[in-house]
């Protein structure tokens, strides 16, 4: 029976008083395990350190990290330029901050004259862009005590930033390649129209930041070319390839990060969202970010030293009917540049964050099967690959970046 207009209304009022009490029930009972499940660090924010914010923070380093983004889609340097680029601009920020703090000057100055110097070292072309944008930031605060206080910053900021800058300059992150690879059809080669050197060959001689050598952690030996392991994962991805599904052409092609910020600059946008969300102070967000990418260029270097180790061919080198979702990359199959990288940062970010019960990790291990639904990567490529991502971030995370001194590479 139709009821009249009148009570219609008021058993939709009540139903909906009743629907909010129950969500309100929830809701309370989500945020108390929140609250218990959070670090103590970020647990109660106080005086000195701002309430979390579903936004981003608007930090020095925060924001420079945003720029540095923006930068590296503007001049499109490619995946390991991108990473290098956040990790010593990161290290700058943070051991810039060190010192400040150290010597009584404004850690926001100091992020920005550290960030500016490193940036204006490796995009010369953009210098007189980033000077301009550190002067506008200078020129905001007016002409009074503020303004000499940051301006006193940016100066400690420079100087450390220059430091960097010369480690940088002394990383081996682009030793000169003569070539030629290996001989053999079990032995990768450039499938690239016209033929191209590879991409990263001495890669694994760079220095690291926590690893000693780029082979402490270099992974065993592959199955032979010709054995019944190797044919196995070999059909993996044709199978795959055969089958392909909607879902795993997105998954394939989200993860393949050549545009933009590249991989790099889509994990810093996820830590940053993070260190937002749990109202990071600034000393806080520079240490996760230059330990973030840190962890990503020792990864990237402990998966190129296997890499070129091994030169395993790619699946289509193996098997030309398998179809490609994604364009191959012009360097060895095994082991996965994915799995190493993104995995490593998903292990370092949950590390950072165990409240988002291993969240970055699940991002990183979809970054690494990815590639399989891609058609360019064995399975043996993404589960090696993610053995050294644990290993690397087992390393950084145990030597750390301190909070009470400049951080100083590890490696040799």
């Amino acid at each position: 029976m139709k009821l009249p207009h009148s009570r219609a209304v008021r058993s939709q009022a009540v139903g909906i008083r009743a629907r909010k009490l129950v969500i309100c029930a929830l809701a309370a009972a989500a945020f108390a395990a929140g609250c218990a499940q959070q670090p103590d660090r970020v647990s109660a924010p106080s005086a000195s350190q701002p309430a979390p914010s579903p936004w981003a923070a608007p930090t020095s380093t925060m924001r420079w990290n945003e720029y540095a983004c923006e930068l590296i889609a503007r001049n499109q340097v490619g995946q390991f330029p991108a990473s290098r680029t956040l990790a010593y601009m990161n290290l700058a920020i943070n051991n810039a901050i060190v010192t400040a703090r150290e010597r009584g000057r404004k850690p926001d100055g100091a992020a920005a004259g550290a960030a500016a110097t490193v940036l204006t070292d490796l995009f010369p072309k953009d210098a007189q862009a980033i000077s301009d944008r550190l002067s506008r930031e200078i020129a905001a605060l007016g002409a009074n005590g503020p303004r000499a206080d940051f301006e006193a910053g940016v100066e400690l900021g420079r100087a450390v930033g220059s430091d960097v800058v010369a480690l940088a300059k002394a990383d081996r992150s682009n030793l000169a390649w003569s070539g030629p690879g290996p001989a053999g059809t079990e032995k990768w080669i450039s499938l690239a129209q016209p033929p191209r050197p590879p991409l990263g060959p001495r890669l694994g001689e760079a220095r690291p930041f926590f690893l000693t050598t780029g082979a402490d952690f270099r992974a065993p030996p592959p199955p032979g070319y010709d054995s019944p392991a190797f044919r196995k994962t070999a059909s993996e991805v044709r199978a795959v390839s055969d089958s392909r599904t909607n879902e795993q052409v997105r998954i394939a092609q989200y993860w393949e990060n050549l545009t933009g910020s590249f991989a790099a600059g889509l994990w810093n946008d996820a830590a940053r969202s993070a260190i937002s969300s749990h109202g990071m102070t600034e000393a806080e967000s520079a240490r996760i970010l230059a330990l973030v990418h840190m962890a990503s260029v020792d990864a990237t270097i402990a998966c190129h030293d296997s890499k070129y180790t091994y030169w395993v061919p790619r699946p289509t080198q193996a098997d030309p009917e398998i179809r490609l979702a994604i364009g191959v990359p012009n360097h060895p199959s095994y082991p996965s540049n994915h799995a190493c990288i993104s995995g490593t940062i998903g292990l370092v970010l949950d590390a950072q964050f165990p409240d988002e019960r291993g969240r970055y990790y699940a991002m990183g291990r979809q970054a690494g099967e990815s590639r399989i639904y891609a058609g360019i990567h064995y399975r043996i490529d993404v589960d090696e690959g993610l053995v050294i991502a644990r290993k690397v971030a087992a390393r950084a995370l145990e030597v750390g970046v301190p909070a009470d001194r400049p951080f100083v590479p590890m490696g040799k």
